[in-house]
């Protein structure tokens, strides 16, 4: 099944994608922007919170694979730095911190390679039957593709878990895996096989 490039993807996302088992990350698509491909949903003391991964831009279209991450700009350190003052609170940061700023502060040029690192972290740390390969070649659209699909969507009848700022703020349903690793730690493997 066909699913896009993302970054730190929504719980949602990693759910479907689970679900499926094997799964081909399309990267010979062109550059959509503004979806998970680039950008994922943290919870911040003042509500969600987007992290975006800037790419280089270049004259023609590329395709996704080829598409690099974009180091003049420190993101690197701005998106670690984000997620270590939301979540050092939280009951499983430190048990994933060394690995992720691991991953943060590597040179990873490519936006696929970056993002199939935090990806493997989540698959890891659940022990997701999950089979990943990528596209060979781009496969056009279809009327219901998942690579269209918006995973940022917010579905009020999601099972809550504890959040951080929950307290402050009401429940966000729907947000990066790393909301839901930070905060169930192992457990959150119950949320994404549907056991919760």
């Amino acid at each position: 099944m066909l699913f896009p490039v993302a970054y730190a993807p929504s719980i949602r996302y990693l759910q479907d994608l689970v679900k499926a088992q094997h799964v081909i990350w399309d990267i010979h698509e062109h550059w959509i922007k503004q979806t998970i491909r680039n950008r994922c949903e943290i919870a911040a003391s003042d509500g969600k919170l987007s992290l975006v991964i800037p790419i280089k831009h270049v004259q023609n279209k590329q395709a996704l694979g080829a598409i690099e991450v974009d180091d003049k700009q420190p993101w690197r350190r701005n998106h670690w730095r984000t997620l270590k003052t939301c979540y050092q609170n939280a009951p499983y940061f430190q048990d994933y911190a060394f690995e992720l700023e691991g991953i943060f502060e590597s040179k990873t040029r490519h936006l696929v390679t970056f993002n199939h690192s935090i990806l493997q972290v989540f698959q890891e740390a659940w022990d997701l039957p999950l089979r990943l390969d990528w596209s060979m070649e781009f496969n056009p659209y279809t009327k219901d593709d998942l690579r269209l699909e918006d995973w940022f969507e917010r579905k009020e009848h999601m099972t809550r878990y504890y959040q951080v700022f929950q307290i402050q703020k009401s429940f966000i349903p729907n947000l990066s895996c790393f909301d839901l690793l930070f905060n169930e730690g192992p457990l959150g493997r119950n949320w994404i096989l549907g056991m919760e």
